[in-house]
């Protein structure tokens, strides 16, 4: 079935859904902190796909609580590996200043796991915010090795990585916002040598699975433009393999409108081309709920 297609049935899903959900809709929602919750899917030409549960709970002004799960899968001619991730992060701000910091368990325990350890300081004032960023990253390879006798043993491949980030936020004009964010990944070993490296390497070359692939450098550059009450958003981003230096670069637009008071809908399609595979679709459609 073509990308479209499916994010068109995605999207009438998610019409239905919130259709079935009046009561989120109305402005008398019980006084208390502020929530959001986010339900999202994604597909691409070459049969990955991702699921998304996310909750943003604002307990004071200054706090939130961000929760996620999530499953992502790459097919048996790709990267071959579904994964579930589970998300607990914190953000506080003290004025014009804040930090943010998250835990993620990432990976499917036949192919590959990795613990993730995210912080962040940021400065944010009313048209800016510059943030610096790290991660800690713990990474499980397992693999199974066969003796002279036809036995088998497992074992598991080990590595961390270190990854340093600096992302800029900007509001030019009214309406206009623009954003850069570039990030630099350190292996402490060479990943050429672990075990089934080229198959996790195709990880790279979608831009569903890139979050939790091998990765040397990423770029990306995009803006966003209030259309009355749609918001659309343009990005433009580039990654390059930490295994053998091939690049993926995609390119992708998305809106966001509301639906109802408190419901919005946001749809994305984008282009990605790679060094290794052809250059694909891929599109997605995230239902956002508001309340109190």
């Amino acid at each position: 079935m073509p990308v479209v297609e499916r994010i068109v049935r995605l999207v009438c899903v998610c019409m239905v859904a919130a259709a079935a959900m009046p009561a989120f809709a109305q402005d008398d929602a019980a006084p208390g902190s502020l929530w959001a919750v986010g339900l999202g899917a994604q597909v691409d030409e070459d049969s990955s796909d991702s699921v998304l549960a996310t909750v943003n709970w604002g307990v004071t002004r200054s706090t939130w609580l961000l929760f996620s799960a999530a499953r992502s899968r790459s097919p048996a001619e790709r990267a071959d590996i579904s994964a579930q991730s589970l998300v607990a992060g914190v953000d506080h701000r003290f004025g014009l200043v804040g930090v943010t910091f998250q835990v993620e368990r990432w990976g499917d325990s036949d192919v590959l796991e990795s613990d993730e350890l995210r912080g962040s300081f940021y400065i944010q004032q009313e048209r800016l915010r510059i943030a610096l960023n790290h991660e800690r990253r713990d990474i499980d390879i397992p693999f199974t090795l066969t003796g002279p006798l036809g036995g088998t043993v497992r074992r598991t491949a080990q590595l961390s990585a270190d990854s340093f980030g600096l992302s800029v936020r900007v509001q030019p004009a009214e309406r206009w916002q623009l954003y850069f964010e570039a990030t630099e990944h350190d292996y402490e070993r060479d990943l050429a040598l672990l075990p089934r490296i080229d198959r996790l390497n195709l990880l790279s070359t979608s831009a569903l699975t890139l979050a939790n692939s091998f990765v040397d450098h990423e770029r990306m550059l995009g803006f966003e433009r209030e259309l009355g009450r749609t918001l659309l958003n343009v990005s433009f981003r580039e990654d390059r393999s930490a295994i053998d230096g091939s690049k993926l670069e995609t390119i992708e637009a998305a809106l966001l409108w509301p639906i109802s008071r408190r419901i919005d809908v946001e749809v994305n399609l984008g282009s990605g081309r790679s060094d290794l595979l052809d250059s694909g679709l891929y599109g997605g459609v995230l239902l956002l709920i508001y309340g109190r």
